[in-house]
């Protein structure tokens, strides 16, 4: 949310949460700069580029726009070419095509098929040290699926013998069917939820061989493509997924630890990286519809942490004050706003959460923010109010990106501004009622007929997807 870069109509913008959309470059020139690839609507793929501080990103460029509107997946080569491979909308055949970096920019090169023998869908690629490129992707004949994994040793030009060869079963007919392929120091791994049952993995030496037999790594009743798995420069893989929670196991090359509750309730988007051997864990936690918190797990020690708020601008409110002009009195409502109580965020004396002209709600973060959402038990109706900012010497009027909403129907979303490089750079702290805050003011011009009445506030944010780069 630094940083707006496009919209997109699209189904799955950013793919699957296992999957890579943000790359960096890691030697040259060019070193640090970042790479995104974004499905921008329904046929086209579009990439974009940034250097630090990473505030200014290029203008979209066209990749293809022949995608299928679902899950695509991309890798990096340390020179910075990049391999895409996505499903082809008009056939559902799995290609891929190679854009290759000189001078700073990305050429895209001719469209190869990987796979023309059924429809294909949601692919995984990797890349061992040595050059050679694992696809693996879901192989679709209705109503089933099953896992296939190809590879090509000669930067994609072919797939293992050639477009009508479906590559090895790694999974047989499922009902469901999502897998990652990752590189390891000395072997090749692929992750994958079956039939909504189970997680596993299996491998093979990158030096050859056989794969091995399918290990379990959890059971259940509810695996969809909610999970990811990383590396580490020990060879340790680390396996996130959720199962009606957050669940984390690792596998030390020998031996899988145990299950580690993260999480208790369900989540979307979960993934795990390492920091210098230290594994994070990321996910997208509800909070209220379709409100998500993104929260995050380290653990430095033997144990994660607590989870915690990954953007301390996008969570419930700090402070929610509300202003009575009648009584000139200030009420704490900040419990209140949080909970998801039904009807309880509301001025005692005017029964409403601002009713009358002069009547303020007044939200507050130790950091700026940038969105608000209302959740109203009633609606205002008859009454308008102005938003603004303290910015120093005065409250100053702002008008939201997504335009003033006067709290008058029962889901408010109110987008501040679009971005955060969009707050501005004049707002200051304040205080309100003796609390130190950066506010945004809702006052009252016109006099509700009937005040608005409140069962949940917050500055969370409807984010669907989260993607990182690891």
């Amino acid at each position: 949310m630094l940083k707006k870069i496009t919209e997109s109509t699209a189904m799955r913008p950013l793919g699957n949460p296992f999957g890579q959309k943000l790359l960096e470059v890691v030697s040259g020139e060019y070193s640090r700069r970042l790479v995104a690839l974004i499905q921008t609507s329904a046929s086209e793929l579009k990439l974009t580029f940034a250097d630090p501080p990473y505030v200014s990103w290029s203008n979209l460029q066209m990749i293809v726009s022949d995608a299928y509107n679902g899950n695509f997946d991309c890798v990096m080569e340390p020179d910075g070419n990049i391999h895409l491979a996505y499903s082809e909308t008009s056939t559902n055949y799995l290609v891929t095509r190679k854009l290759t970096f000189s001078g700073g920019s990305w050429s895209v090169g001719s469209k190869v098929t990987a796979f023309n023998g059924s429809q294909c869908f949601d692919p995984s690629i990797a890349i061992e040290p040595s050059g050679t490129l694992w696809l693996s992707f879901a192989k679709f004949s209705t109503p089933t699926r099953s896992i296939q994994i190809k590879s090509s040793t000669d930067s994609g030009a072919t797939w293992g013998s050639g477009a009508g060869d479906p590559g090895t079963e790694l999974v047989g007919i499922s009902m469901s069917a999502y897998a990652k392929t990752l590189i390891g120091p000395n072997d090749i791994y692929v992750v994958y939820t079956e039939g909504g049952q189970l997680i596993a993995m299996r491998s093979r030496p990158i030096s050859g061989g056989s794969w091995t037999s399918a290990y379990t790594i959890a059971t259940g009743s509810s695996f969809t493509n909610n999970f990811d798995a990383a590396i580490n420069s020990d060879g340790v893989l680390a396996v996130v997924y959720d199962n009606l929670g957050v669940y984390y196991r690792e596998y030390d090359g020998s031996n899988w630890g145990t299950i580690v509750n993260i999480n208790e309730t369900p989540a979307n988007s979960p993934q795990v990286f390492f920091r210098q051997n230290v594994p994070v864990v990321t996910y997208l936690s509800s909070f209220q519809g379709m409100q998500m918190v993104m929260k995050y797990s380290v653990r430095k020690t033997g144990t994660f942490t607590e989870p915690t708020a990954l953007d301390s601008r996008a969570k419930p409110f700090d402070s929610v004050i509300l202003y009575d002009v009648s009584s000139g009195t200030y009420e704490d409502l900040t419990t209140e706003a949080e909970s998801g109580v039904t009807a309880d965020v509301y001025h005692s004396d005017s029964g409403a959460l601002i009713k009358d002209t002069g009547d303020c709600a007044y939200l507050g973060m130790d950091a700026p923010f940038r969105y608000v959402h209302f959740f109203l038990s009633t609606a205002g109706s008859g009454g308008t109010v102005n938003y603004s900012y303290w910015d120093g010497t005065g409250w100053k009027a702002l008008t939201p990106a997504s335009g003033v909403s006067h709290l008058d129907a029962a889901d408010v979303p109110v987008l501040l501004w679009d971005d955060y490089l969009g707050v501005p750079e004049d707002w200051q702290k304040y205080q309100v009622n003796s609390v130190n805050r950066f506010w945004i003011k809702i006052e009252v011009v016109s006099s509700y007929t009937t005040g608005p009445v409140g069962t949940q506030i917050s500055a969370v944010s409807e984010i669907s997807r989260i993607i990182f780069r690891r």
